[in-house]
């Protein structure tokens, strides 16, 4: 969590929140006991598929969708993700299987073309496999801009549109951080 001078309710309510997210995010540790779920296995389209491409944008950049390969690997060895929000106080992470599971099913298997004009990433996700960062992904999230896309070497490489799963996450993330933000602000 980014440190905040603040009045102490402030601070109290920012860490209440950070808390309700982390309570969120790990959706139950208690069903962590339960035999974990077996690898399962998404198609994602092969990039050098000359039908899966996608339309070039402004600068010329052709976005095509992660390939299953990427993904599988995310799926089954991927241990902790963290979560940079841009203009939100706070930021936050997964280590659960079954959350990082769900995180990675918010990316669905149909490419996201181009970068609309006018929108801009409120987060970005950072994929971990045994302490090092394998893959990064800006996270676009407003009207009209849902989508993931993965960086290789900070320049953008695969585009995916979100799931609806997605979409309800963030749209929750978004609305505790505003009830948080103007708790704060009100005390």
């Amino acid at each position: 969590m980014h440190s905040i001078n603040a009045s102490p309710m402030k601070n109290c309510t920012l860490i209440l929140f950070g808390c309700l997210i982390m309570l969120f995010s790990c959706k139950g540790d208690v069903k962590k006991q339960a035999v974990e779920p077996a690898p399962v296995e998404r198609e994602y389209p092969n990039p050098n598929t000359p039908d899966r491409a996608g339309q070039m944008d402004a600068d010329g950049n052709e976005y095509q969708s992660i390939t299953t390969d990427i993904m599988q690997n995310l799926y089954n060895n991927c241990q902790l993700i963290d979560y940079m929000f841009n203009d939100l106080p706070f930021s936050m992470n997964q280590s659960e299987t079954n959350g990082i599971r769900s995180t990675i099913s918010h990316v669905t298997t149909i490419a996201q073309p181009s970068i609309p004009v006018g929108c801009k990433p409120i987060a970005r996700q950072l994929f971990q496999i045994e302490g090092e960062i394998v893959l990064e992904a800006d996270v676009y999230f407003s009207d009209n801009c849902q989508f993931f896309v993965f960086l290789e070497d900070n320049k953008p490489k695969f585009a995916n549109k979100m799931s609806e799963a997605g979409i309800q996450f963030y749209t929750n993330i978004i609305k505790q951080a505003m009830q948080a933000r103007k708790g704060a602000t009100n005390g």
